[in-house]
């Protein structure tokens, strides 16, 4: 076990364990600490606490100190820099009529390299982009490519619900969404209706998708036929919401709404599956 305080450098960005040393460090807090690329400035997200070693990097670092005043006023400092940082990517991209978009750029605190995200239709080489910026700048430039999610993280808006945008507000980390996911629950199939503002599957389709595949497995099917005890009945539609399936009785044609927990336990197949699944039985003897 291992006193250590989790730190994280952007919003989003992924927890880091430190060693808080002697200090005391509250949630909150600025701190400069070592990483990859440097000192960077971040903020105390979680207190100390004893974790095990095996959470913990080997061998944990220790946060450099907390931030000072002339700390925070260097990276106020810094960030000034980014607006015309990124003028001058958008309009190299513009004369060089590239079919790409900057999205963001980031200086690191020591000031010598500044990260510039960018999206675009297709994987591509950015060397000689790079390098003219990194002459016009004056700087290390290095250059990573997003994917429209990330763009979206980044610009941040509401969605069709009257809440701000999951990826900006409390996702971590994306899950992959597919078209059938919409299908399990029902919704019709409009991209305008699907899409979030990405372009892409709206990030809330998986977040019941598992409830939604776990109640329809112990429900019936639409079409299967069904031993009520007012008779045989044939299952028109399912309300996994509801918890109930919509029956149509085979003698009267009256339509029905009964709960799962009112079904017969055991239920014939349907007929359709019944004529699909017969096979003609071929001849033993064989042509003649």
């Amino acid at each position: 076990m291992s006193l250590a305080v989790g730190v994280k450098f952007r919003r989003h960005g992924p927890l880091n364990y430190y060693s808080p040393g002697e200090e005391e460090l509250p949630p909150g807090c600025q701190v400069l600490a070592d990483t990859a690329r440097g000192p960077e400035l971040g903020e105390v997200v979680m207190e100390a606490a004893e974790l095990a070693s095996t959470l913990l990097p080997d061998p944990l670092p220790k946060v450099i100190r907390r931030a000072t005043h002339d700390d925070l006023a260097r990276r106020e400092e810094l960030d000034q820099r980014l607006p015309e940082a990124l003028r001058a990517a958008r309009d190299l991209v513009a004369r060089r009529q590239l079919a790409v978009k900057v999205a963001r750029a980031e200086i690191n605190f020591e000031g010598s390299r500044i990260l510039f995200d960018l999206t675009a239709e297709r994987q591509t080489a950015y060397q000689d982009l790079a390098r003219e910026l990194a002459t016009e700048l004056r700087c290390r430039v290095e250059l990573r490519q997003i994917g429209a999610r990330d763009e979206s993280r980044i610009q941040d808006g509401y969605g069709p619900c009257g809440r701000r945008l999951c990826c900006s507000s409390w996702l971590k980390e994306f899950v992959p969404v597919t078209i059938k996911m919409a299908k399990e629950q029902g919704l019709p199939l409009n991209p305008t209706r699907l899409n979030g503002m990405c372009g892409k599957l709206k990030c809330c389709l998986q977040y019941e998708n598992e409830q939604y595949v776990e109640v329809k497995r112990h429900l019936p099917r639409p079409g299967q036929l069904l031993q009520m005890a007012a008779g045989a009945a044939t299952v028109t539609e399912v309300n996994v919401v509801r918890e109930e399936v919509l029956v149509t009785m085979t003698e009267s044609g009256t339509v029905v709404a009964v709960p799962a927990a009112a079904l017969p336990e055991e239920s014939p197949a349907p007929a359709a599956g019944r004529r699909r699944g017969r096979r003609a039985a071929a001849p033993k003897g064989g042509p003649g």
